[in-house]
């Protein structure tokens, strides 16, 4: 019996998932304390090939390498009502934030972030990720 051909990951990749895999190589982090939620966000930005690192609470998600290399944040506005040091901790991050309220609490955040109201549509996330994600026309 022959032994199976390696192919390079760079060539099947692409193949699979087109050039947006590797456009989205960086991170994004979903902060959300509820896990099914949590699961939910991890898998609908996952089947758009961006990578993800998802975590609890801010103070769990600023500990790690993931929370200086990521594109931006998906916070969940129950991880604000929860931690009492959130409002530091999404200070520290420097990232474009992406907040997820359920239009009954205040928003809590004193930067400039972007508003999604729950129930979301997960084309809605998608797309705002995708433009965290884009580069800036500044930038070249």
């Amino acid at each position: 019996m022959l032994p199976a051909k390696r192919v390079p990951v760079g060539i099947w990749l692409p193949a699979l998932f087109g050039n947006r895999f590797l456009a989205t190589a960086s991170t994004i982090l979903i902060i959300v304390p509820d896990r099914e939620f949590r699961r939910s966000l991890e898998f609908a930005l996952e089947v758009e090939g961006f990578a993800v690192a998802s975590y609890a609470s801010l103070s769990e998600a600023m500990a790690t390498p993931a929370a200086s290399s990521a594109i931006c944040a998906v916070v969940d506005d129950g991880a604000l009502r929860i931690d009492p040091f959130a409002q530091h901790a999404l200070a520290r991050l420097l990232k474009p934030v992406i907040l997820l309220v359920d239009g009954f609490s205040p928003a809590g955040l004193n930067r400039e972030s972007t508003v999604l109201t729950k129930p979301l549509q997960g084309r809605d996330l998608i797309e705002m990720v995708r433009a965290q994600s884009a580069p800036s026309p500044t930038a070249a």
